[in-house]
């Protein structure tokens, strides 16, 4: 992400724009799997996240993203306070770029699921510096994997689509609302202009559901290994596990 704005007193400016001429908020998927409470299929729908509701998506992500997802768990990053709020700082900072999407059931208004999502840049400089350590090194491992991925010159573009957190409410679990969400960056791109989408996706059940939603894998590395590229990637008990990056070219 290239921005020049501010986060904890550093600046950052967002160069990529969503075209005013693409409707917003838009829904952009549809589907049918279980309700929450039975085995009975409701209507789901996946769209834009709406500004009224971004304090909302970003609380969802504190509540589950920042304690569930497997490198944050492995860190104990929902227990410095610190990080908790660079993290909130950042999706604060990545939301107004109109990218990111949430999922709802239909015929209610309450988060199903959110991914955070932004664009990344060829022309992108420098890496974000933060003050909590701990975040620091979750931020800085995706940074190495995202570099050892290649992803510009592998697909020969200039920019993607990027994300930083999917997670759905643990009540919807287990009904593929993941891979959905996935699904529906295809729409969301080719309605933007992007041509590809690539995320590190850092334990096995976002990247199962990713290899349901297309994505292909990029490059695999395990946190083992990542711990020999520098000492700070040590994520406790998930040495044998791997991190992927993988990437769902738009046809």
């Amino acid at each position: 992400m290239n921005w020049i704005s501010v986060l904890a007193g550093r600046r950052f400016k967002m160069v990529w724009k969503r075209s005013a001429d693409v409707p917003f908020p838009k829904v952009w998927h549809r589907f049918q799997a279980k309700a929450p409470d039975s085995d009975l299929l409701v209507w789901y729908s996946v769209q834009d996240l709406p500004v009224e509701r971004f304090q909302d998506a970003v609380q969802h992500m504190k509540r589950h993203f920042a304690r569930d997802e497997q490198l944050n768990k492995a860190k104990g990053l929902e227990n410095d306070s610190v990080g908790m709020e660079e993290v909130v700082q950042l999706w604060k900072v990545m939301l107004p770029e109109r990218l990111s999407l949430v999922c709802f059931r239909e015929g209610s208004d309450e988060i199903v699921g959110v991914n955070v999502l932004a664009v990344a840049t060829k022309s992108d400089k420098g890496a974000l510096k933060f003050t909590s350590a701990t975040f620091q090194t979750i931020f800085d491992t995706i940074g190495y994997v995202s570099q050892q991925a290649n992803v510009y010159e592998r697909y020969r573009v200039d920019c993607y689509l990027n994300a930083m957190g999917l997670s759905v409410d643990p009540s919807y679990r287990g009904r593929g609302i993941a891979t959905e969400l996935l699904k529906a960056r295809v729409p969301l791109c080719k309605g933007v202009g992007l041509e590809l989408t690539s995320t590190c996706f850092t334990g096995p059940g976002s990247q199962a559901a990713a290899k349901k939603a297309g994505f292909r894998e990029d490059l695999a590395i395990t946190y083992a290994e990542l711990a020999q590229v520098d000492r700070r990637f040590v994520f406790p008990g998930i040495e044998d596990s791997l991190c992927k990056y993988m990437s769902l070219k738009i046809e």
